[in-house]
């Protein structure tokens, strides 16, 4: 077990005087920090299981949208708050791992400064393209390239795991394409729709009804699984890409500040667990593309270290760094 490891698992386990602290929670509303703005797939997936927490624990639940930065002014504000389980963390990976390499200076530490409640969903990364290139499989592309076509792909930005893989495939293929970054996964699936892009990375649920509709074409997925929502696209895995990132996910979980008395973390794990154990709230997420994960703390615990290492390593690899 490395030292990081031991000293995250130390954080879940402190605990503030505070046996009174986990006997009262919760005593006041809830506040879950998103730092992403309104309307995107972080803030559905909080909205969902907030008013459902609040039918089960009795106190109101609002989500607080404070986008910026790439996440980092919503995760260090919630890094600030009190540790005693009113005020949580909705986010997804990249403020918890892409972030700790891409910036030489964060608000926040996101090993030291929270808790993992639990893994909600994951989201799995697609590569695409549109009808207009006349590629159909990675093999095709790969051709296109050797040919001297001069290709793009887009990301969802700089660090992201879109950049990450689109630019380790990139590699991996010798397609020499230019890499387009971009302000969320939105635009990159309206440039791939248009035609200003050649090639896209963004999360199978944002690409989804286009899929279907004919008007972008799926490539591969990242996961070790396919993807429940395309179940017809292979992984890179299956097509020979042996890249350990292409394992990685982006997923959306729920974190405490440091020193959450451990009794609350639990508390709200089950709370979480048992509202995305429903049926309805299964169905609810996998038909907008997500697949269900619902970790336990120590879960969420273990695949982050994990994950962190593959992805931080790689951004210094590609020489990445946010302005």
């Amino acid at each position: 077990m490395t030292r990081l490891m031991i000293a995250f698992c130390a954080a879940m386990l402190a605990a503030t005087p505070p046996t009174r602290a986990a006997e009262a929670w919760p005593s006041r509303a809830v506040r879950i920090v998103v730092p992403y703005p309104a309307g995107g797939a972080t803030d559905f997936v909080a909205r969902t299981v907030a008013e459902r927490l609040a039918k089960s624990i009795g106190q109101p639940v609002v989500v607080d949208n404070k986008p910026g930065a790439a996440g980092a002014i919503g995760a260090a504000e919630a890094a600030r708050a009190a540790p005693d389980g009113h005020t949580l963390l909705m986010t997804i990976t990249d403020t918890q791992v892409n972030n700790a390499a891409l910036y030489r200076r964060l608000a926040y530490d996101p090993r030291a400064d929270f808790i993992g409640v639990t893994q909600i969903v994951r989201s799995p990364a697609l590569v695409s393209t549109h009808p207009g290139t006349g590629i159909g499989r990675l093999a095709e592309l790969k051709a296109k390239a050797a040919q001297g076509a001069r290709l793009s792909f887009g990301s969802w930005g700089i660090g992201s795991l879109g950049h990450l893989a689109g630019e380790t495939l990139n590699r991996s293929l010798g397609a020499g394409m230019v890499h387009v970054p971009h302000r969320g996964e939105g635009p990159v699936v309206t440039d791939l729709l248009s035609g200003t892009i050649d090639i896209g990375l963004s999360s199978v649920a944002s690409a989804m009804q286009h899929v279907q509709g004919g008007r972008i074409v799926p490539l591969a997925v990242l996961g070790r699984q396919r993807s429940t929502s395309l179940p017809q696209v292979p992984t890179l895995r299956e097509l020979g890409f042996d890249d350990p990132l292409y394992d990685s996910n982006v997923w959306i979980g729920l974190l405490a500040p440091a020193r959450t008395p451990q009794p609350v973390v639990e508390q709200l794990a089950r709370e979480i667990r048992a509202i995305v154990g429903q049926p309805e709230i299964g169905r609810l997420f996998v038909g907008r593309g997500f697949e269900l994960l619902n970790t336990t703390p120590a879960q969420f615990a273990e695949g982050y270290f994990i994950e962190f290492d593959i992805v931080t390593r790689r951004i210094r690899e590609l020489g990445l760094q946010a302005e």
